[in-house]
Order: structure tokens, then sequence, then C-alpha cells
């Protein structure tokens, strides 16, 4: 243990050391964090340093230890490749996410390099060939490449997605590497509780300039390095014997960051959005809603990341994988329950699921007219049903098969998702959608899906009528896209300002109430006040 201690505080002293260096040369070269009104919460440029600070800082002093440790030294010399790897890994890793920095690659492309490390990695040794989960040994077999690219994916892309706050990732990360430090080292993995160790104090380091209001970020090259070579240590220190890997200690441990990428993927893919697109429905963001500070969301994060390392380790140490299931569950439990964090997403999960039963049960032809509805506040307060209600009413008037509409505005904190369908309605042969932008204030603020039956429907009538009704909307919609204005130079955002309400039953700003549509009495679908 004394030289897991000793490479904490010597790469904590390196970060502390090279954060303002790494800081300066960074936005000498303009590696730096731009402000814009679309998601970000900073007002200023802030330098992009934390891949390169956080690699040399962690690896250096990890790996200065095997020149005073025999055992850690034999245990390098007899099998070289995993550390290697890691090396390796690593360097190209924070290339990817500089590159990202400056250049803003396209969520494919990023995939594709972090694809191409993760090959790199299992190619070095980091494979996840068995897997003991309650006493049962699982093969992988033909599944252990996919598997193991899969796991580093995960634990690569959590711990970018929760890097949305100041000191949040840094925060998360320096708990998650002591959480395996001391993992690997109840298990006897030395040389892997080292490297862990070191990462925390490289991160602890780091956070003292990255916690809020931060000075520095982590980037892209630090988030994805942490989360690199955390999940590669997690298959290293769940060894169990020669190959079996017991997985469930780390999941715990990433149980937070695991949670929240997995919420934005479900609420994306349920609503029709692409899995690369941005939003303001992370955890961080849900949680400054809540009415948090961004000091206080990171403090309740890096709490709640805490209970569930302790699980783990006390769940390795007593051979019970019982404690870190039901740490896992209390956390996770608290956020949904609370509704600071997935209980819009899982509402909507469940309702999809039970109409999607209930379509499985046959129904009389008196059941076409009813519908299955759902409408989902995920983020803010303003009356986005009265568009919503204006096109229900279309689709009643033309007899539409399926209607949807889905609003992400990430600069004001806004997003709402709505749809509805007959319950019994024609195959898709005999259905013709189509899917247009929903804009105001000249910038887009969604998308609305229309779906008819082709028998006696004239699609390129209804698609005007359409267009004339939303020209009649614009007023509306021009007042709910507006920006509120910010008196003085107030530094809060409006993240802190706002309030979370996850249904349509929740109340709605005065000032924002418009009045709902009655009806639409004139041929051309104007909106009546």
């Amino acid at each position: 243990m004394i030289y897991q201690l000793i490479a904490l505080s010597g790469s904590f002293a390196l970060s502390l050391l090279l954060t303002p260096i790494f800081r300066r040369v960074s936005i000498a070269i303009g590696m730096v964090d731009h402000p814009d009104s679309h998601r970000k919460l900073h007002r200023e440029p802030i330098a992009l340093c934390g891949g390169p600070t956080i690699l040399v800082s962690s690896l250096v002093a990890a790996c200065l230890i095997p020149f005073f440790d025999e055992p850690i030294r034999n245990v390098f010399w007899f099998n070289p490749w995993p550390i290697l790897g890691l090396f390796g890994g690593a360097i190209a890793i924070v290339v990817l996410g500089a590159i990202d920095d400056k250049f803003a690659l396209r969520g494919r492309q990023k995939l594709f390099g972090q694809i191409a490390v993760c090959f790199w990695m299992v190619f070095c040794g980091y494979r996840i060939s068995n897997v003991e989960l309650f006493g049962l040994h699982i093969d992988m077999a033909i599944l252990m490449v996919p598997v193991s690219i899969l796991w580093l994916l995960m634990t690569i892309n959590s711990l970018n997605l929760i890097d949305g706050a100041d000191g949040l990732c840094s925060s998360v990360g320096w708990i998650a590497s002591a959480g395996i430090a001391v993992i690997a080292t109840l298990i006897g993995q030395t040389l892997e509780a080292t490297i862990a160790a070191g990462l925390a104090g490289a991160l602890l380091g780091f956070l003292v300039y990255n916690f809020p209001p931060a000075k520095v970020f982590l980037g892209d090259s630090g988030s994805m390095l942490v989360g690199l070579i955390l999940g590669a240590l997690a298959i290293r220190a769940s060894l169990k014997g020669p190959t079996s890997v017991s997985l469930l200690a780390p999941v715990a441990i990433f149980a937070i960051p695991f949670f929240d990428s997995g919420i934005a993927i479900l609420r994306r893919k349920l609503t029709g959005r692409s899995i690369f697109s941005t939003d303001r429905g992370h955890i961080h963001h849900s949680m400054l809603r809540w009415g948090l500070s961004n000091q206080g969301l990171v403090i309740a994060i890096t709490i709640g990341c805490g209970i569930t390392a302790i699980g783990a380790i006390f769940s390795t140490s007593m051979g019970n994988p019982a404690i870190a299931i039901i740490s896992v569950m209390c956390v996770l439990g608290a956020l949904v329950a609370s509704r600071a964090f997935g209980h819009a997403e899982l509402q909507l999960l469940g309702r999809r699921t039970y109409h999607f039963c209930g379509s499985l049960v046959p129904k009389s032809k008196s059941d076409h007219a009813v519908g299955n509805y759902h409408a989902i506040r995920f983020q803010g307060n303003r009356g986005w049903e009265t568009v919503w209600n204006s096109l229900m009413e279309f689709a009643e008037k033309h007899d539409l098969a399926k209607v949807s509409l889905d609003l992400n505005v990430p600069w004001l904190h806004e997003g709402f998702h709505a749809s509805w369908s007959r319950t019994r309605t024609p195959d898709e042969a005999n259905l013709w959608k189509s899917q247009l932008p929903v804009f105001a204030n000249n910038r887009p603020l969604g998308k609305m899906i229309l779906v008819g039956r082709m028998e006696n429907v004239n699609a390129v009538s209804v698609l005007n009528e359409l267009a004339e009704m939303m020209e009649g909307l614009q007023s509306v919609l021009r007042e709910l896209a507006s920006e509120p204005e910010i008196h003085n130079d107030s530094k809060a955002t409006l993240a802190n300002e706002a309030t979370v309400s996850t249904t349509l039953d929740d109340s709605v700003d005065g000032a924002l109430m418009l009045p709902k549509v009655a009806s639409m009495k004139s041929e051309n679908s104007s909106l009546s006040s």
C-alpha cells in the first residue's frame, strides 16, 4: 500500500505543478473551449489541457514505482504488453481527443477512432474472455473481442458524456480511480493498483484548478483518457484467477456515469433523435434545474459515486455481490424517485412498453378511434403544449394515423416530446409519412412527424394546410423560443434559474402562458385566441 500512496501523492504534486504550464500552452495554441449560446454553461474561453496534464502526471508517477519495488518490476518484465498497451492507448486517445477539442470531429469520426484504440487495447491483453456472475462462469468465446471493446467504449464515453459541468468528471474520475486501486490491492493486483492510485492523484491535483468556477477543462482528451484507463484497469483489477473477470464491482463503481449515458441514449432513441445529438438532459443539467449550484451538484454526484464505490469495495472484500447491487439500487433509486434525474425517460419507456403490449391484444373495429397518447416534458416549463394541442386537432380533423412533436431547445434548457397514434393502424405499406422541421427566430426547435393513410387522403393538400397552420403559430413559437433578458452582469446561468417539470401536469410560468387552441374554425387553420 505504501507505493500506491507514493504514486498518489507524487502524481498529485506533478498535476499541481503541470496544470498551470499546460494551461498557458493550451491558450497559446488556441486549444480553448469557447462559450456559445446553444448548450455550454461557461461564459469565457477556458483552456482544454486535461489530457496532457493527466497523462504525464499519472503515468510518470506510476512508472517510477517499478524502479523501487522489485515485485512490481518483475510483474512488468514478465508480461510488459499490458503496460505498453496502456501507454500506447493512452497516448492515442489523448491525440484523438485533442483533435476533437481543436477541430470538433463528427460523432461517427470520434467513435471510429475510439474503436481503433479499443482494438489496440484488446490486442495488448485487456480482454474479457470469461465472466463470473453470482458464482456462474460464462465463457465469452467468440464474443470476447466485441464484449471487451464494448466495455471500453462504455467507460470512455460515459466519462466523456458526464464531463459537462466544472469539476464533475474530475471528481467522478478520482473516486472511481481510488475505488479500483483499493479493489486491485485487495486481490493482489499491485501494479494496476499503483497506476489507479497515480490517476486518482493526478485528477485530484487537476481538480484544484477544475473545481467550479473552473480555470481549466479536461476536454475530450482528458475525459476520454480517464475513461480508457479506468476501463482497462477495471478489467485487470477484477481478475478472478488467470482469465475470469468479475465485472460486478467495476459496474457498481461506474454506476452513475453508466446511468447518465444510458438515460441519454434511451431519451434520444425514444424521441427519434440521433444518439450523437446534444441536449440539456444529462444528470448535471437536471440537478442544476433541481436547484443545486455548480458546486452543490459536484458534491452531490461525488457522494453518490462514493457510495457505489464503497459498496463495490465491501462487495469484493466480503465476497458478497449483493452489497454492490444494493448500493447501486439505493443511489439510482434515489435519483429517479426524487425526480432529480431519469424519471421522465423511464416514464416514457414505461408508456411505450405498455402501448406495445396493448398492441399485441386483438381490438374490435370500434377501438379504431381510440389513441395511444403520451406527452413528456424532459426539461423546462414553457407552454409547448399550445403547439401540441394545435397539432392534435389537426390530426383529428384529417384522420391521421400518427402524429408526434419532438422539441429540443438546449440553449433555453427546454425539452418536450409528445406522440399520439390510433390503436388500430394499417400496415406500413398503406401509410404515408412526412417529417418536418419546427423553426422559430431562425433557429431549429425540433421536428414534427405526421403519418396518414393512403386511401381517400391527399397528402399534398394535408401538408399545405399544415404549412398554413404553422404559419399562424409562428407568433406563438417565437414567444415560446424567445430568450429571457439577463439583467446586469449576473454570473448565474439559465440552468440555475430553471425548474424541472417532467409532465404536462406541472405548472407553467405565468409570463409564458399562452391561450390554448379551442378549435380551428377558419379554412386556413389559423390560431384562435
